[in-house]
């Protein structure tokens, strides 16, 4: 039919496509069009926990204070997802790509100086690489969708392996061990995942504080309880028993499966596919748009952070939220939201 044609355009041009040679165009067209404010937020809320289990990974995230976790939640979240879309759209081979891991790498050697020896772990990277190539097939298969073509599974995996060689762990070491395919990454990830780690109480503070944001921005007060609980029942059942933090009941979760599920099956099938990627749409905003989108991010935090400290009475089991202006912040320019 025309109109279906006209309005679900994105497989149609990936069955067009190549995934040995034109992987990068595959994943731009899976990741960046199909994206909003809300789902991004979400996936976030879902997927940061999981990369934040041991100690030395929660510590360098959480510090001394909670960092930008409690005072600037929201746009923390903003410039991560910014990141990721940039990467997603543009492709590992493109420069701002480049520039932009650069920068994280950056950030993270300054970390490093105030950390020894946190971001030197070549198997988190691996996982966090390998994770995000599977994250949305894991995350539709969870929802009882179809995941990723078989296409689309070489395409995931191409990315995410042109990726690696633009990080480095601490002291610029490369990094190494990136899976031979798929089902390597996959089970890269599952054996990660099923390794006993000990409990971190930072990174237990980490994934309250995340679900915590997504209720606040997207909830009203009535209501919050149940924007945390979505997060969590859709979160991976080895991060929540890491963390110690208890899933939703059978039957919560459940609910909050099927509406979910029927919500991506609904929009995907009824609704027409965006003709221009997200990032495109942000970035095309008028000065007077960004402005008000900055103002916004910023009026967020400042509320939130007043809501946890209020919620949890100063402290995430143990770690006090205390705002200590001694806290090492990063130099001039290293802070995209100041």
């Amino acid at each position: 039919m025309e109109w279906f044609e006209h309005y679900h355009w994105i497989n149609k041009a990936i069955s067009q496509l190549d995934p040995e040679t034109q992987y990068e165009e595959i994943f731009r067209l899976m990741s960046s069009y199909r994206l909003s404010d809300f789902m991004n937020n979400l996936i976030y809320a879902v997927t940061f926990p999981n990369f934040i289990l041991d100690e030395w990974g929660s510590e360098a995230v959480w510090r001394e204070d909670g960092g930008k976790m409690i005072e600037k939640a929201t746009r923390r979240l903003e410039e991560t997802e910014n990141n990721n879309m940039v990467w997603w759209y543009y492709g590992p081979s493109h420069e701002r790509t480049k520039k932009s891991v650069e920068d994280i790498n950056k950030r993270h050697e300054f970390w490093a100086s105030k950390y020894p020896g946190n971001f030197s772990h070549n198997d988190d990277y691996i996982y966090v690489l390998a994770f995000s190539a599977v994250l949305m097939d894991r995350f539709l298969r969870r929802l009882g969708l179809h995941g990723f073509s078989e296409k689309e599974k070489i395409a995931a995996h191409h990315f995410w392996r042109d990726m690696m060689p633009l990080f480095y762990a601490e002291g610029r070491t490369p990094l190494y061990g990136f899976p031979a395919d798929w089902d390597e990454m996959m089970k890269l990830c599952i054996e990660y995942e099923q390794t006993p780690k000990k409990f971190p109480p930072k990174g237990r503070a980490i994934a309250m504080s995340i679900y915590e944001e997504f209720a606040f921005r997207y909830f009203p007060p009535g209501f919050r309880w149940l924007g945390r609980r979505i997060p969590l029942a859709l979160s991976l059942d080895s991060t929540l028993a890491t963390l110690h933090i208890e899933a939703p009941n059978v039957i919560l979760s459940w609910l909050i499966t099927i509406f979910f599920s029927w919500m991506m099956w609904f929009t995907g099938t009824f609704l027409p596919e965006p003709k221009k990627a997200f990032i495109v749409e942000l970035e095309g905003a008028s000065p007077a748009e960004k402005k008000a989108r900055r103002e916004h991010l910023i009026k967020t935090d400042k509320s939130y952070s007043s809501y946890i400290a209020r919620q949890y009475g100063g402290s995430f089991s143990g770690c006090p939220i205390n705002r200590m202006r001694s806290t090492p912040e990063l130099p001039p320019g290293m802070e995209k939201f100041s």
